[in-house]
């Protein structure tokens, strides 16, 4: 218990997140990532990008904020959705409530016009929390309700962000296919494998998803606990250690 509560000391989800105040190897990182996405993306005025990962604990909720960030510093309408119904993070990273969000709205029991849609004033984005844990998660992901939303969501934001879980545990992402403009790659440095990366390319491929390219994330860095999807499709901390 002792080293879990030294890790979460030293990884402050606020100072992870994109500002005026980062460090400026980090601003230019982002601003080199934001600008090869919008060309690299075809597509309409508004463009809906996944941002993927093999493993859970590759830093793939601070990529979707931070770029999303970094749209809106260009004076672009942003939102980001936290597509992982399971263990949602974006709201916790944000500082926002964490539902009602994404889970209620596809479940009926919720409006996009109303109060599902939170502003990050800080941020200059907007956010829409996974929402209440449901059941079955793939299934409301899959509904013609999600895609309905996807384009309803097209029609006010100029880039829209989706947050998915881990692509070589639940089939989320891949589902939403058809309806994405590109998908974004975390791989994290010290903790991805080349066989769950390359299974997450072939489940890409054979969705015929959109691969837009790839962040490699945490060069030089180790973290001793990683978070991981159990089975039942929840996730654990065990200790962790890859040289």
């Amino acid at each position: 218990m002792k080293k879990r509560k030294i890790v979460s000391e030293l990884f402050d989800p606020k100072k992870m997140l994109l500002s005026e105040n980062s460090p400026f190897p980090m601003r230019e990182a982002y601003k080199s990532l934001r600008t090869n996405l919008m060309f690299s993306i075809p597509g309409g005025d508004s463009k809906c990008i996944a941002i993927v990962s093999a493993n859970r604990g590759e830093g793939k909720s601070t990529i979707a904020i931070n770029l999303a960030i970094s749209f809106a510093q260009t004076n672009q309408k942003v939102i980001v959705v936290d597509c992982d119904m399971r263990l949602p993070s974006v709201a916790a990273k944000i500082g926002i409530n964490a539902k009602p969000g994404l889970s209620n709205f596809l479940a009926g029991s919720g409006e996009i016009q109303g109060d599902l849609i939170q502003h990050a004033d800080e941020y200059g984005i907007d956010i829409l929390a996974a929402g209440d844990i449901p059941p079955d998660p793939t299934t409301l992901l899959g509904s013609k309700q999600m895609k309905n939303l996807i384009a309803l969501l097209k029609e006010y934001y100029d880039y829209i962000v989706l947050d998915f879980p881990p692509v070589t545990v639940v089939t989320d992402a891949v589902i939403l296919s058809d309806a994405i403009d590109g998908y974004l790659i975390v791989v994290r440095h010290g903790l991805s494998e080349f066989k769950k990366l390359r299974e997450t390319f072939y489940r890409l491929n054979f969705s015929d998803a959109k691969i837009a390219g790839v962040v490699y994330n945490g060069k030089g860095s180790r973290n001793s606990y990683s978070k991981y999807y159990s089975k039942k499709g929840e996730y654990y901390y065990d200790e962790y250690y890859q040289k």
